[in-house]
């Protein structure tokens, strides 16, 4: 079946009403990689849909680029209106439901999160450092990480705590806690987090825009990309707060910008490799003690598998005419690729009656050095 019948059918299926069970992750056939859609606040899984029946999960599981990643959809409960969960406990149910999900068993987990989704995630993973350790990035869309302006108007209508956490003030605490200890955390703050803002006003419909009477930008420019990676520019979606996450086929800004980011980080397969390099030439004469107790011996780390050394040894080889050596050892690894090796031997004693030397010796140092590498998996 080819890749767009495949898609017409899963989108029929969607019209359907039914389940897309190959969007749950499961133990027995797990993928390196897991894609996680979060929705927003009062989202469900039809926060992904297009007016015109295109299904972002459904378009990333027919999509062969992506055919080494499971797709998982999660819901957490957000009540249309005056819901009473907070920031903090709504994160505990993701993880949760994530749990359940399988998601944890994969290798490599990403996200993707429209709005108050990339909050929760941020807080989810900062109370799980353990399975944060699984998370290469996430592609945030929308999401206040400064605030939302519409949060300040529709908290006169809803105490719905999360607009507390989201709305327009110098001391939300909430959100400048969850900043602030991002940075400061070392298990998260090495997840990438690429960003995407709205560019159109909403208009007033259900949802958010039930809480004005005119157009108004929910989540402003700074607001949905502050605190994200400065090496990739935050991409412009040209929709409202509600449609910017709703790609109405592969060709959309939402859907390529995504795409993008998953390239340019791909799966990788993590192992460890040994190379070797030996100093030759440590010349001694009779008599005479060769030693040092900081050679330095280099390794070439390659950056583009993200290469790490992560120990060294070494040993005395290739040895003649000397005795009494010391014990050969790495006294101290730098992280760009150096092994500081102490040795130490000496040459042999003169013989006979004239004192004649038998000539000098020699001997050589070889390190093994143990090093980390990332190896992209080709989908």
């Amino acid at each position: 079946m080819t890749t767009s019948r495949l898609l017409c059918f899963l989108l029929l299926l969607t019209g359907l009403g039914m389940e897309f069970r190959q969007f749950e992750a499961r133990a027995e056939a797990v993928k390196p990689r897991v894609v996680v859609f979060v929705h927003g606040i009062h989202g469900d899984r039809d926060t992904w849909r297009a007016p015109n029946g295109a299904y972002w999960p459904a378009m990333l599981s027919a999509d062969q680029h992506f055919q080494k990643s499971d797709i998982v959809v999660v819901e957490y409960p957000t009540p249309s209106s005056h819901g009473q969960m907070s920031s903090v406990q709504l994160a505990q149910i993701l993880w949760q439901r994530l749990s359940e999900k399988h998601v944890w068993d994969h290798k490599e987990v990403v996200f993707i999160a429209h709005s108050l989704g990339g909050l929760l995630t941020e807080e989810m993973l900062l109370n799980h450092p353990t399975e944060a350790q699984h998370v290469r990035f996430i592609v945030s869309y929308g999401t206040p990480h400064q605030e939302s302006f519409t949060a300040n108007l529709a908290k006169i209508y809803d105490d719905d705590p999360l607009l507390t956490d989201m709305q327009e003030s110098n001391d939300n605490v909430f959100l400048m806690k969850l900043e602030q200890q991002w940075r400061g955390t070392p298990t998260v703050n090495r997840i990438h987090r690429f960003c995407a803002f709205e560019s159109l006003d909403t208009k007033p419909r259900s949802g958010v825009g039930r809480y004005f009477g005119a157009h108004v930008r929910v989540v402003r420019y700074y607001s949905a990309t502050f605190g994200c990676d400065t090496d990739t520019p935050p991409q412009e979606i040209l929709a409202d707060h509600i449609d910017m996450v709703k790609p109405i086929d592969q060709s959309a800004d939402a859907y390529t910008f995504f795409a993008r980011v998953y390239r340019e980080h791909p799966i990788v397969d993590i192992g460890e490799v040994v190379r070797d390099n030996k100093i030759s030439g440590l010349n001694v004469d009779c008599n005479r003690t060769k030693s040092d107790g900081d050679l330095q011996v280099p390794i070439t780390l390659d950056a583009a598998f993200h290469e790490q050394l992560l120990s060294a040894t070494a040993e005395l080889v290739e040895t003649d005419k000397i005795k009494d050596p010391s014990p050969t050892k790495v006294v101290k690894i730098d992280p760009s690729g150096i092994a500081h090796v102490s040795y130490g031997f000496n040459g042999l004693d003169k013989e006979g009656l004239f004192q004649n030397c038998p000539g000098g010796g020699h001997a050589s140092v070889l390190v093994h050095f143990t090093i980390r590498r990332e190896v992209p998996v080709k989908e």
